[in-house]
């Protein structure tokens, strides 16, 4: 079977142990030990490679460990290689097969110290290059695929060039969910895999794999620890593009930013909560997380984890008394977890007023704003678009108790075309909490509103948003209002829609 090498990452933090210099105590010698093939080593199932290494005054060598399902058969010390045999199936095939890895060898000098030589090992999966155009967020649905994106622009403008000194993972949504991820400055690409996620039955029975459910924040940082950018990866249930809905008012996803899918009037707690997307505070390309459970129980939201799979929750900081501090984009973009409460000295924007910009999501200028958080080709919908919508007749003239469950309303442009938008409510401005309650004219407060941010800014630092009142006390209260303006500093979803 052919071999495939592939040098694909140029600079892993998990990658090469290079061991030069060493000194022995006695004579001074120093003593070398690295595979001799720097990056990934991509192979086909089954394939048989030798690994050729790099070795001075090393005695003798030992392997410390390797990925599942991969065989170290023979260490010649002689000709310094190692024979490597590579699984015959996938993970999605053999549960006990790890389709990346390190192989970790361990060496020992002729003076007794022990060094470490270290290769990153893969199965040549599907790959998906996305680096040729550049967007703030990338939606993916395709499940055991490496991707690559392009970490040298922004936006999808064309915007000067920029090299980061390093690439990181800022967050994932799970652990594990980004994995074997490399930066190739070279190249100004980032790769990542992702792998999937097991189906099961009600007796616990794998029946099948999927995309896994997530989302994670990819930061590139200049040589000062500054962040330059980042951009969103989108894990989502299937493709948006092929699952939009054309209506009169324009195309739009079936589902909100960040959702995995559309409940579409689900009342079962699991489709609920895959149909809610994350929350932006207006303005900001970085998403805060989902609710933890699908009704906002104990106002507990989701922790993202870093890197290490080290759980982060996402923190606070207001505007008062140092607002020229962190009400900024700057402080925005290096906080990425941050939630920047507003204040009423600055208009309940989570923004210093000296640095208010109406256009960074397309408002007044007609094209997309450089720090809308939408994928290439989509953008945050004006309020006249959403004008044009209303609640469906079906949902608006039931009682309450017949579409409550559901969370959420159909809407429609009226010529029979129905989308289903979740209740899912916002992070508040003032406490930065989740909520979908709605006090309406000092009534009892009353589940669940839609809360929807538009392109569109307001007066007085204010922006537009859909907003609708799903009024579960009286049917005759339920109110949708396209234009309704909102502080900056809450945080809501976004429902995207295709540039035509």
């Amino acid at each position: 079977m052919r071999t495939l090498f592939k040098t694909l990452f140029t600079s892993l933090a998990i990658t090469l142990v290079t061991l030069v210099g060493l000194t022995s105590c006695e004579d001074n010698e120093k003593y070398d030990f690295v595979f001799e093939m720097p990056g990934s080593i991509v192979t086909e199932p089954g394939a048989v490679i030798e690994l050729p290494i790099v070795a001075r005054n090393i005695s003798s060598v030992s392997v410390s460990s390797h990925p599942d399902g991969w065989e170290v058969s023979t260490i010649d010390v002689q000709n310094w290689t190692v024979k490597v045999t590579a699984p015959t199936k996938y993970t999605a095939e053999d549960s006990t097969v790890e389709e990346n890895g390190i192989l970790k060898l361990t060496g020992y000098t002729t003076a007794g110290t022990m060094v470490t030589a270290t290769c990153y090992l893969s199965l040549l999966n599907d790959a998906i290059d996305l680096s040729a155009e550049s967007s703030n967020c990338y939606a993916i649905w395709q499940k055991d695929t490496r991707y690559t994106i392009n970490v040298t622009r922004y936006a999808e403008q064309a915007q000067s060039s920029f090299t980061p000194d390093r690439v990181e993972l800022a967050w994932q949504s799970a652990k594990d969910l980004i994995q074997y991820y490399s930066y190739d400055r070279e190249e100004g690409t980032f790769t990542f895999f992702v792998g999937h996620e097991e189906i099961k039955d009600q007796d616990d029975k794998v029946t099948g794999t999927r995309m896994p459910d997530g989302s994670a924040l990819i930061a590139a940082y200049n040589a000062a620890g500054e962040v330059e950018w980042s951009w969103h990866i989108w894990l989502t249930g299937s493709d948006i593009e092929a699952t939009a809905i054309k209506t009169a008012a324009g195309t739009f996803m079936d589902r909100n930013l960040g959702a995995y899918a559309n409940s579409n009037g689900d009342t079962t707690p699991e489709k609920i909560l895959e149909g809610y997307g994350f929350y932006y505070q207006w303005g900001r390309t970085e998403p805060f997380n989902r609710p933890m459970h699908y009704n906002m129980a104990n106002n507990s939201d989701k922790v993202v984890y870093d890197a290490a799979n080290a759980y982060i929750r996402m923190k606070i900081v207001g505007l008062e008394n140092n607002g020229a501090e962190v009400g900024t984009p700057y402080y925005a973009k290096n906080h990425p977890t941050t939630f920047i409460l507003g204040a009423k000295d600055y208009s309940y924007n989570w923004i210093y007023s000296a640095d208010v910009d109406n256009t960074v999501w397309g408002a007044y200028t007609g094209k997309k704003g450089t720090n809308d958080p939408c994928p290439r080709g989509w953008a945050v919908p004006s309020s006249e678009q959403l004008a044009l919508l209303d609640i469906d007749g079906a949902d608006d003239n039931q009682p309450s108790a017949a579409v409550k469950d559901q969370f959420g309303w159909f809407l429609t442009d009226g010529n029979g075309v129905k989308m289903f938008m979740p209740g899912a409510g916002r992070r508040s401005f003032e406490k930065g909490v989740l909520t979908n309650m709605n006090n309406y004219e000092g009534a009892t407060p009353v589940p669940w509103i839609g809360c929807y941010w538009t392109a569109d800014a307001g007066a007085n630092n204010t922006a537009k948003s859909l907003f609708f009142d799903l009024n579960t006390t009286r049917a005759v209260n339920n109110r949708y209002d396209a234009a309704k303006e909102m502080y900056r500093a809450n945080a809501m979803q976004i429902r995207c829609v295709k540039i035509e």
